[in-house]
């Protein structure tokens, strides 16, 4: 990887004109940002030009979805577009669990929400990038609560965000921190959400409030608008630092991610081998922490969790009827939670800044990450 280079612009930022930036690459670190213009305005800005590209999009071309209405999963008038293979990014809030489909986000990217909890509200903004394949949701608290909106650009093929809050800065959606503009070293906190097929989410929950259509917009969304770009080996669109071919470009992984080294992706071509369900025990970063994955093929989906409940860790095994732990008996199910057992109800640690993408775009984020299991796809 190449050493970080810091260039100074002339605010604004966001009049989209060529912008003189450095390297970049590395996981997300600090929480504090750096002094971003100096007397003479000039803004820091910390990407590489040559993976920086205005895509003709202007600002805000593509709409950020704002304070969108969730509806109950049987609200078809409103969900016609959403079919039961369709990929949903989950999540709860105490307790309750929520939907938005992809089918949305192929057209808005960014949902901004703000959902009421006994302690206040929680201000989210859910993202998905097409061209990366990579869904994160980030708490917005490290923003001021600002709203994100599409910025039109995009760095090694991944969304650029901007918050309305400064207006002038630009936030790399698979690092979720500011490189650019007067937030520039801000970091989000990445709150906890799974990826999976939405037949898969609803039988999981069948109370989930889902995100449908816009009031007063059916739009296009049972129709991908990016043709066959999603085929496992095809190529990106636009320029990427490196390619790794290693496993299928456009695969499916998921990326835990270590601030301090070790970070692993997971093939879910590789995951599948495992059978109906999956568990893989790992350790996770410098200090080599107990970690696991869980899998499910028929939900299609991924997460990483802490196996430690309370002062223990416990110990995982699956087998055609699901996962359990060898301590209780329990069943779990993929996204971390017991549903049968002495420890029904309890939830597992989500552990490590961990998300879907793409192998290509991960690797291009991430170029020190390891994979594991086999590095070829298997026939």
């Amino acid at each position: 990887m190449t050493s970080a280079r810091l260039f100074g612009i002339r605010a604004p930022v966001l009049s989209w004109v060529a912008l003189l930036v450095g390297c970049s690459g590395g996981d997300p670190v600090g929480d504090t940002p750096t002094e971003p213009v100096d007397d003479s305005g000039v803004v820091t800005c910390e990407l590489d030009p040559l993976y920086f590209v205005q895509t003709g999009v202007a600002k805000d071309g593509i709409p950020s979805l704002d304070d969108p209405v969730w509806l109950p999963a049987d609200h078809e008038p409103d969900l016609w577009f959403l079919l039961p293979f369709d990929r949903v990014i989950g999540f709860t809030v105490e307790g309750q669990a929520y939907a938005v489909p992809h089918n949305l986000l192929w057209y808005h990217e960014i949902a901004n929400v703000s959902i009421q909890t006994p302690s206040g509200p929680l201000d989210l903004a859910i993202t998905f990038c097409p061209l990366t394949g990579s869904s994160l949701i980030f708490d917005r608290a490290a923003a001021g609560g600002a709203e994100f909106g599409v910025s039109g650009l995009l760095y090694q093929s991944n969304l650029l965000m901007y918050d309305r809050n400064t207006s002038e800065s630009l936030w790399p959606q698979m690092l979720g921190q500011a490189r650019c503009g007067v937030a520039h070293g801000s970091s989000l906190t990445l709150y906890p959400s799974i990826e999976m097929r939405w037949d898969g989410w609803l039988t999981l929950h069948l109370d989930t409030r889902v995100l449908g259509s816009p009031v007063g917009n059916r739009g296009p969304y049972d129709i991908y608008p990016y043709g066959g770009y999603e085929s496992p080996n095809s190529g990106y669109t636009f320029p990427m630092p490196q390619i790794d071919p290693r496993r299928p470009l456009k695969e499916r992984v998921l990326g835990v991610i270590a601030e301090d080294g070790g970070s692993v992706a997971f093939p879910f071509g590789v995951l599948q081998t495992l059978g109906p369900y999956g568990v893989v025990e790992w350790s996770h970063g410098s200090e080599q922490a107990p970690a696991l994955v869980f899998w499910d093929r028929t939900r299609e989906a991924a997460a990483a969790f802490s196996p430690r409940v309370g002062e223990d860790d416990l110990t995982f095994i699956e087998d055609p009827n699901g996962i359990f732990d060898t301590e209780t008996g329990t069943r779990w199910t993929v996204d971390g939670v017991g549903v049968e057992g002495p420890l029904a109800g309890t939830r597992l640690e989500p552990i490590g800044f961990s998300y879907v993408a793409f192998w290509g775009a991960l690797y291009a984020f991430h170029p020190n990450i390891e994979i594991w299991g086999p590095a070829k796809p298997t026939p």
